[in-house]
């Protein structure tokens, strides 16, 4: 007589089809309340990755992942940030003394390259901050970068093939490591000053591009001033303030000359 199937069986698969393949052995026996053991030979005898790889990719994370609750991490946050060279900055997010130096920049231009210059003036005092941190006597040793997980093969039967009733085999677990890598002061200080420059480097061509404005702006005045001269002449009909009129005249407005 046949055993009867395990009813957590299709559950354990199902489970596994729904995380897109991330689930471990382990998180399915702990679910389900079974032995791992039993859901590394369901894997290999069901054939749950070769299903696995026949149906539609899905996107986003594994189903009941919270890494993302609240529709993810807040808007300008630092949570992947290393060494802080290419971070934004954000002038919402400025301290008062920052806020107070930005708005102070007035110049007589248009809006858009008003706060272009307000964003470039922060980033490059952002930059120099940081570089001051890492430069100070206090700023010693290595530094975290990033952590990269590597899986290897190998596990509890040294990465053998474990070969199943029925013809079924299936390759023992993997086992995980992580790899830390760190820099010096020095490295961070050479990335952030290398960032600096390229800053630094649209401050003085945004000027520049504000100076040829300035200067296209007041020949255009000029040749609007002389436009209007040359039409006065042409007309006979000159433009000429009262007040100015009074002043050529000896008489000040407002003021009773009397017979004299």
């Amino acid at each position: 007589m046949a055993r009867k199937r395990d009813k957590n069986r299709d559950k354990a698969k199902e489970f596994f089809l729904e995380s897109n393949g991330l689930a471990g052995n382990g998180e399915i026996a702990e679910k389900l309340g079974v032995d791992s053991a039993k859901i590394r030979k369901w894997k290999c005898i069901d054939k749950w990755k070769e299903t696995l790889e026949k149906m539609p990719k899905k996107r986003g994370a594994q189903k009941g992942n919270k890494n993302a609750a609240g529709h993810g991490a807040p808007f300008g946050n630092k949570n992947a940030e290393t060494h802080g060279a290419y971070s934004s900055i954000y002038l919402k997010n400025l301290s008062a003394e920052d806020r107070a130096f930005i708005e102070s920049l007035t110049l007589d231009v248009t809006e858009n390259m008003l706060v272009e210059l307000r964003v470039l003036k922060a980033k490059e005092r952002d930059l120099q901050r940081r570089i001051n941190s890492y430069t100070s006597e206090g700023a010693k040793g290595l530094y975290t970068d990033k952590v990269v997980e590597m899986r290897t093969p190998g596990g509890v039967m040294g990465g053998r093939d474990v070969t199943y009733p029925g013809g079924s085999t299936c390759t023992s677990l993997s086992m995980a490591m992580e790899t830390t890598v760190k820099s010096s002061a020095f490295e961070r200080v050479q990335i952030l000053e290398a960032e600096w420059n390229k800053v630094h480097g649209r401050i003085i061509k945004l000027l520049d591009s504000i100076k040829s404005y300035e200067t296209e702006q007041h020949r255009i005045q000029i040749e609007e001033k002389r436009y209007t001269l040359m039409e006065q002449k042409a007309s006979g009909v000159y433009d000429i303030d009262p007040v100015d009129a009074c002043l050529d005249c000896g008489e000040v407005e407002g003021r009773d000359g009397g017979d004299g």
